[in-house]
């Protein structure tokens, strides 16, 4: 017998249970009419879902890395409790050595709905730009601390398996949280630079990160906040005035 199967992606659905009655008349305006109203109550339930998730987080739960803004693992929690998403640990994380010495964590995990789940996969590295980087030199592997690295991983996979179930957090921009009523400026915030993910503190002027109109430097998070406002790095006064 043969199964038959559809690839979307990387998810794979057994189609071999459904039963076909014949060729779909696409005219036929019974079949449209469904049709649509099943996109309406889709799209619906959709924002609806999107509309829940995002006034159960706050702006703590979220942060602007190179002016995008991502979940983090507090608000990843928080959304996963919402909707009675369980998640669970598949064994222990895996770690692996490199032969510098640099520490690479991976967390496998099952998260569980409506007695369904999805898998998914995290994984963070010492040697990722926002670990070792320390102005232009590189962090040797005992100046990172492992456990760091360590959570990392863990809110990477929970993020990860979260989006999977709501999609409408993937890739949100940050004018959809201000249309929610985030206050952006209240969101920590890194951001890029020199093609590498800042990792100092955010209240530390860098020397890398200068305002695109007059050349001086700012911090991560005003760096970060600018480029999502305004799509380039302004220091504080210069903002206001691109905002005139």
């Amino acid at each position: 017998m043969c199964e038959t199967v559809e690839v979307i992606g990387k998810e794979i659905t057994d189609l071999s249970n459904r039963q076909s009655s014949g060729l779909l008349d696409t005219n036929n305006i019974d079949n449209i009419l469904q049709m649509a109203d099943k996109a309406d109550k889709y799209i619906d339930a959709t924002n609806r879902i999107m509309d829940a998730a995002l006034r159960i987080t706050t702006e703590y739960d979220w942060v602007l890395i190179g002016g995008k803004p991502y979940l983090q693992e507090s608000g990843a929690t928080k959304v996963a409790r919402l909707f009675g998403i369980s998640i669970e640990i598949l064994g222990q994380p895996i770690k692996e050595t490199d032969s510098e010495g640099y520490v690479t964590y991976t967390y496998k995990m099952r998260l569980h709905y409506n007695g369904q789940f999805v898998d998914c996969e995290g994984s963070r590295s010492m040697k990722q730009d926002f670990f070792c980087k320390k102005g232009k030199e590189k962090k040797r592997p005992d100046e990172i601390i492992e456990r760091d690295v360590k959570m990392a991983a863990y809110t990477n996979c929970v993020n990860n398996g979260i989006k999977r179930l709501i999609p409408g957090l993937r890739n949100i921009d940050v004018s959809v949280l201000e249309k929610a009523g985030f206050a952006i400026n209240k969101m920590q915030g890194y951001t890029f630079k020199n093609g590498s993910k800042g990792g100092q503190k955010q209240e530390v002027p860098d020397n890398d990160l200068l305002c695109s109109s007059c050349g001086k430097a700012v911090t991560q998070k005003v760096a970060s906040y600018s480029q999502s406002k305004f799509g380039a790095i302004y220091c504080m006064d210069c903002q206001k005035e691109v905002q005139q």
